[in-house]
């Protein structure tokens, strides 16, 4: 039976409600437990960690989420000051538009307001990378010692990378996204199984990726293992 506009029932949006609330959750508890697992990964452990400590996984992987939201929030302030800014001061030309808009005529109006707001989104993109330069070793510090805090230690944040080279710490970078980029692009192209087969070797990828970035973060002498070197 289809519904129309006016007739939905009030027990179908709260059972669509409901089922989205408990898929969100199941995703939030799946992905806790695997950000656990990969903190475990980050920590040097070899070979791979065994799956065991449910609670302290599920716990880490929180904390880790925790982690990441932060780093995320100035990439979204300047978004809502820049980008958002620009859209809320285009929202009065935009409600004012006849049905059939002279967009000509609008556009010494809205050009200032695409161009803020494009000018927002790139910065917030350059802030992303920034941060997300930054996020990696400060991860992988709070692995290794368990505190949040570490994860924010800029000054041994930037005493790691330089340790490394910043040089060959963002190739090393570049090298990895590539890597997974290029298998994710390849098996996009095999038809009705590609995207069966990324699902299937995505915890393989997310494993590899942890290693890699341990195996870089130690290349700087730190203590889990200062005997490895690395070199993309």
């Amino acid at each position: 039976m289809a519904y129309t506009e006016t007739d939905i029932p009030a027990s179908l949006i709260a059972t669509l409600i409901m089922g989205f609330v408990i898929a969100f959750v199941m995703a939030l508890i799946l992905g806790a437990f695997s950000m656990g697992y990969l903190l475990k990964i980050l920590r040097g452990e070899v070979p791979l960690p065994e799956v065991t400590g449910f609670g302290t996984m599920f716990v880490d992987g929180i904390k880790l989420l925790v982690i990441e939201i932060i780093y995320l929030i100035p990439v979204l302030i300047i978004l809502a000051v820049t980008a958002g800014a620009a859209l809320i001061s285009a929202l009065p030309i935009l409600m004012s538009m006849p049905a059939e808009p002279d967009f000509e005529a609008l556009m010494p109006g809205l050009m200032p307001i695409i161009g803020g707001m494009i000018a927002g989104i790139l910065i917030a993109v350059i802030a992303a990378i920034i941060l997300w330069l930054l996020a990696v070793v400060g991860v992988v510090r709070f692995a290794r010692t368990g505190k949040i805090g570490e994860a924010f230690n800029f000054s041994a944040i930037l005493a790691t990378i330089g340790k490394i080279r910043w040089g060959t710490y963002i190739l090393a970078l570049i090298i990895v996204v590539a890597i997974v980029a290029i298998v994710e692009v390849i098996l996009s192209f095999i038809p009705y199984i590609g995207s069966l087969i990324l699902i299937l070797i995505s915890p393989f990828i997310m494993v590899f990726m942890h290693r890699y970035v341990c195996i870089l973060y130690d290349s700087a002498g730190n203590p889990a293992d200062p005997s490895r070197s690395f070199t993309p």
